[in-house]
Order: structure tokens, then C-alpha cells, then sequence
């Protein structure tokens, strides 16, 4: 009963979160009526506090109840997709469930039931299964269903304190997530912590329920494969983003994101990879929140009765009527915005492979020009100049500011060696004397004309790091029929991407907006006010708009904010060092630049301390009401690195 009894303290705690502010309300109003009539004067003061207090006290959870669940997703109708419909509702009717009220598919690698909700989930509006992309490309069908009964288990009518306390949680974790500075937030993150604490015990128990079920309607088998197979998956799909998708922005092409992520998946070395390191990551999981670990929940699986069942190896996407048509459609809502015309992945990652080595011929080019080193940026050129021993004077422009000096000459040789020979295979591709073969063990490989592969790599670094071996690497580059005189143009400087933005800071006694990139910092003037930021923190219309505009400004290209009026740029390239100092009050960041004619940065006189006649200082702190967006600090120690020091006076 320890599941129950917790849920029911839990409940109590969260039932007295409304009913002790109201019953405080309605008792200093009966304080206010009772005086008044011994004593109107005080009597009509009385009263006026406790309007006050009911003032503040319906802002307040007017602000705490604004939150609410937007749908995720693609919805899948049940006359488009009626199999998966009843699935769904026969899952749920043996899981004791109600069904849910809408089927979404998602970009996202796993499935969850969500539920929009009133009173911070003591009371369900409407609920939407969600089910991820990615699962329906890695799962069979009976390992989906597992986990589809796993979670309309947590809906369950049998455990109805219990399913309450779990959605409490949910919403209280929403309504933290979605509540900005500001004293509301500050009392209501405390109130959720607590909440938490006393509702974990309940909800791990559910938790465990949920997972009995699964094993009850898809067997114990596909239970625990399921499991597993899900970190694996989420692991999985971060690599393929990174890897593989971002080749659909660089070929220009809209790919096949389902078949392509299960051909990721069964890559031989890869799913052997992808296996060792979800049982790695299953090992060293640690408890969090409503959730007990995975190896807790399938030691348990495995100690449930009986469960065996026949299994379903289908793919998961089986269950989808007419696969081949419906999956890219959802994949076009979902995932793919005017990428360009369909392509399989051999052509596409044949494209990428081109596109890719001739941006990086065009940067060899970029950072010639840039290094001042007076020798042609082609291919003949630039094996001269590291014959002469100016190989790494040639990449020094694109090198990252922030590398500690004992590292500066391994990147040198990385940095030069990836670009040379992507130069390299760039010339032979454009010469007819190579292409690219898509291959999901990793980037597209060079293959010579002859079916011969091609390690570019291999090729050069023997050279770049003994510039003796340049002209062996001369006579092999010859014999191949590599067009020495081949260039590209020289690349323009990147866009800088945003990491993160913390709102806001205060530089020479104004706010600004600060906006971390992997290129510098912008500082854009503050247009909130500390009271404004206030108002934020009660009402849930100034929080809206507070969140709307900081979204705005975090998505606005970096160039366009770099032009804004009163905006301010610091360019990584003129940072010689930086001082981190962190006090229980907050923090400041002291930055020194060097201030010549020769600086990139955008500074007004007045936001900096000139320290001498090419050295200036530029301090920024944070405001008792400093919030952050995305991962700014985590942006900015990549961007300074080696250069900044830390002071840490927090205990």
C-alpha cells in the first residue's frame, strides 16, 4: 500500500496548494466583516488588505494555471489510419485504460501519453498519445505495442490515485518548465520540488505497474527487448541527425528518414556499437524523479509470471496502412521544409559528399587569403607553401581562438590535413576521377574511378606533418591526374549559430540582452524593465509575451541582430583572455580584447575600459533577474576556452 498511501498524501499536499490560499483569503475577509463592526475604520482597513491579498493571490494562480499542453506533432486520424486506431484501443482497453483522444506521430524518439489539464492535473481536458518516428522505424510491432501498453498503463483505471498523482506530477513539472523569473516562479519551484519528493514513491510505482502490463499484453520478450532497444534508439537518433539527416540540408535533397534510420540501425557495426553502448548507459543509469532505472524495471519484468506471447517481428511501421505513401507524407509535416525534390540515399549521400569537400576546398582557400602567407590558394600553391614550412601559418585563420598552446599544433596538422585533402578529392571529382558512395558506417567514402577506394587522409597527413614528404606526395598526386591548378573560391565567413541567450545582463550600467554564438557575443539593448520582468513572473500575459520575445530574438539571424540599433559585437578573434568570476549574488564575466585597428569587434567606446593603446577591458554581469534560453553558459565556455579562467567563491 505504500504506492496508494504516498499518492493519497501527495494528492492531499497538492489539493491544500489551492485550498489554503483561498481559505486564507476567505478568513481575513471574515476577520475584515467581524471588525468592521466594532470598528468600521479598522474594519474598512482590514478589508482592504485582505482585497489586496485575494489580488495578489488570484494573479498568482491565475499565472500557475495558464500552462497548458499544446499537441506535438502530426495527428493521425482514425479514417487514415484505422489499424493503428484499433491497436491502440484495444491496448488500451486491456490495459483498463481509457483510450486516448487523439494518435500524433512525432520527430521524437520515444512514445509518451500527454494530457492537457486543469487544476495542475487533478482534472483530464483531453489526452494524445504520442508516438515517435524513430521508434516506428527501430521497433517490430510487438515491441511498439509493448511500449504502447506500457504507457496507456499509466492512465490505468485500476490505480486511479495513483494515475492522478502521476499526471499532478506531470503538470507541476510543465508549469516549472513554463513559469519565468520572477517571485511566482522561485515560490512554485519549491512548491514543486516538494511535490515531487512526496509523490516519487507513487509514481515509480506506477511506473513498475505500467511495465507488468506491457509484459501482460505484448509478452515479457518483447517487454524487455523493447527497452532496451528504446536507449539504443534514442542514442541512435541523435547520431543520425548529426551524421546523416544533416546531409539533406548539404545535398539539398529530401531523404528517406524512416527507411534511411533503420538501415542506420541494422549497419552491422553499428548496431553492435549502438547495442554495447545502451547496456553501458542502462548500467550507470541513476534514479530520476517518477522514473525508477531501466535495470531495476527489467529485473522486475523478469520476475513477473507467465507473459510469453507469440511475437510480431514485423517492422513497427506494418502497422501503418500503405506504408510506402503515408510515411513520407509525415515525414514531409515532420520533419523536412523545402529541402528539394525526394532522393534515395545513394544519390543523396553521393551529393553530399561533393558538397561537402567543396566547401572545405573553398575554406583552404579562404584561410590562404586570410593568412597572408603571398602564395596562390590552388593545390600546387599551397603544397609549396608547406614545403617551406608555412603549413600551419596557412590554417591559422580558422583555427579556434580558444585552444589551450599545447594543443594549437595537433589542430594545425588536423585542420590542414582535412582540408588539403578534401581539396585534393574535390579536384578529382570535378575532374571525373572520383565520386562519393553513400555508407552508413560513417561519411561518404571516395571511391577512384578504377572502383579503387581512397583514404584522403592517408594520403596527405604524411606531408603535412613532414613537409620532406611534400614531394613524394607531388609525384603521387601527378600520377593520379589531380589538376594542381584547381581551386574553389574563397568560402565567406559562416553564419554564427546561437547556442543560448541569457536575459539579461548589465554592461556599463545598461541591460542587454546577451546572445552567446560560436563566433562571439551580442549584446542587444534590454527592452524589458526590472518591473516588466516582475509582472512577468505573476501574470501569465506578460509571461507570454516576455517568452515570445526572447523566442523571437533567439531565432532572429545573428547578422540582423549584429545591425540592430544600439547592438554590440564581440568577436572571438579579439579576445585574448577571460575571467569567470561566480559569487552567491551571481556572476561576472571580464573579457580582454585587443583594441587596434585591426579589431572586429563592434564596440561603443563608452561599454568598454580602455587599458592602453591596443588593449581594452568589457565587464558583464548578471541582474537579480537573469534567466537563460538555450545553453548559453555551455556555448560560451566552448568559445572562450583555454582563455578563460574560472573564480568560483560558491561553496
Amino acid at each position: 500500500m505504500r504506492g496508494p498511501s504516498r499518492a493519497a498524501l501527495a494528492l492531499a499536499l497538492h489539493t491544500g496548494f489551492f485550498a489554503v490560499p483561498v481559505a486564507l483569503v476567505v478568513g481575513l475577509g471574515a476577520i475584515a466583516l467581524v471588525t468592521f463592526r466594532y470598528d468600521p475604520g479598522s474594519g474598512l482597513r482590514a478589508a482592504c488588505a485582505a482585497l489586496l491579498v485575494a489580488v495578489i493571490v488570484g494573479l498568482t494562480l491565475r499565472s500557475v494555471l495558464a500552462s497548458r499542453v499544446r499537441p506535438r506533432g502530426v495527428p493521425v486520424t482514425r479514417a487514415a489510419q484505422p489499424d493503428l486506431w484499433q491497436d491502440v484501443e484495444s491496448i488500451a482497453d486491456d490495459a483498463g485504460a481509457r483510450p486516448p483522444d487523439e494518435i500524433r506521430i512525432t520527430s521524437e524518439p520515444n512514445a509518451c501519453v500527454r494530457e492537457d489539464t486543469t487544476l495542475l492535473g487533478l482534472r483530464s481536458r483531453r489526452s494524445y498519445l504520442e508516438i515517435g518516428l524513430p521508434l516506428v522505424a527501430g521497433l517490430t510491432v510487438s515491441e511498439l505495442r509493448s511500449v504502447l501498453a506500457h504507457e496507456m498503463g499509466h492512465l490505468a483505471e485500476s490505480s486511479k490515485l495513483r494515475t492522478m498523482c502521476y499526471r499532478a506530477t506531470v503538470s507541476v513539472e510543465q508549469t516549472s518548465t513554463d513559469l519565468s523569473g520572477g517571485v511566482v516562479k522561485w515560490l512554485f519551484d519549491g512548491y514543486a520540488r516538494l511535490y515531487k519528493t512526496m509523490a516519487s514513491a507513487a509514481n515509480q510505482s506506477l511506473e513498475l505497474d505500467a511495465d507488468a502490463i506491457a509484459v501482460k499484453i505484448a509478452g515479457k520478450r518483447a517487454a524487455i527487448t523493447a527497452l532496451r532497444k528504446t536507449t539504443a534508439i534514442e542514442v541512435g537518433w541523435r547520431e543520425y541527425g548529426d551524421e546523416f539527416l544533416s546531409m539533406a540540408n548539404c545535398a539539398e535533397r529530401t531523404p528517406d528518414v524512416l527507411l534511411g534510420f533503420r538501415s542506420f540501425l541494422d549497419h552491422p557495426p553499428r548496431k553492435q556499437d549502438l547495442a554495447e553502448r545502451a547496456k553501458k548507459a542502462i548500467e550507470e543509469e541513476r534514479p530520476r524523479g517518477m522514473h525508477p532505472t531501466t535495470a531495476r524495471r527489467i529485473a522486475a519484468m523478469k520476475k513477473l509470471p507467465g507473459g510469453n506471447r507469440n511475437l510480431d517481428e514485423r517492422p513497427a511501421w506494418s502497422l501503418l496502412r500503405e506504408p510506402r505513401r503515408t510515411v513520407p507524407a509525415l515525414e514531409d509535416e515532420l520533419l523536412i521544409d523545402g529541402l528539394g525534390p525526394r532522393a534515395p540515399w545513394p544519390e543523396l549521400g553521393k551529393l553530399a559528399g561533393d558538397k561537402q569537400a567543396s566547401h572545405k576546398a573553398a575554406m583552404l582557400s579562404s584561410a590562404v587569403l586570410q593568412s597572408g602567407v603571398p602564395v596562390d590558394p590552388a593545390l600546387g600553391g599551397v603544397l609549396q607553401a608547406i614545403h617551406r614550412g608555412n603549413g600551419r601559418d596557412l590554417v591559422n585563420p580558422v583555427l579556434n581562438p580558444g585552444l589551450s598552446p599545447e594543443n594549437v599544433d595537433q589542430a594545425a596538422v588536423d585542420t590542414l590535413t582535412e582540408l588539403l585533402g578534401a581539396a585534393v578529392v574535390d579536384a578529382l571529382v570535378r575532374a571525373g576521377l572520383a565520386h562519393h558512395v553513400h555508407d552508413w558506417g560513417g561519411r561518404p567514402q571516395v571511391r577512384l574511378a578504377n572502383g579503387q577506394p581512397l583514404d584522403p587522409d592517408g594520403l596527405v597527413r604524411p606531408a603535412v606533418v613532414d613537409p620532406q614528404h611534400i614531394p613524394g606526395l607531388h609525384r603521387t598526386l601527378v600520377g593520379m591526374g589531380v589538376p594542381l591548378h584547381h581551386k574553389q573560391p574563397p568560402a565567406e565567413d559562416p553564419e554564427p549559430v546561437p547556442s543560448g541567450l541569457v536575459s539579461s545582463v548589465q554592461v556599463a550600467g545598461s541591460r542587454f540582452e546577451l546572445v552567446v554564438t560560436d563566433r562571439g557575443l551580442v549584446l542587444v539593448p534590454s527592452s524589458a524593465s526590472t518591473t516588466q520582468r516582475l509582472l512577468a513572473g505573476v501574470l501569465a500575459s506578460a509571461r507570454q509575451q516576455e517568452n515570445e520575445q526572447l523566442a523571437e530574438l533567439l531565432s532572429t539571424p545573428v547578422r540582423d541582430l549584429q545591425e540592430a540599433e544600439g547592438a554590440q559585437w564581440v568577436d572571438s578573434r579579439d579576445v585574448s583572455s577571460a575571467h569567470w568570476e561566480q559569487r552567491t549574488g551571481g556572476w561576472t564575466l571580464t573579457v580582454r580584447l585587443f583594441w587596434d585597428d585591426y579589431a572586429l569587434s563592434t564596440l561603443d567606446t563608452e561599454m568598454v575600459e580602455v587599458l592602453g593603446e591596443d588593449t581594452a577591458e568589457l565587464e558583464l554581469r548578471c541582474t537579480p533577474d537573469s534567466e537563460e534560453r538555450g545553453t548559453p553558459y555551455e556555448g560560451l565556455g566552448e568559445l572562450m576556452g583555454a582563455r578563460m579562467d574560472l573564480d568560483d567563491h560558491v561553496s
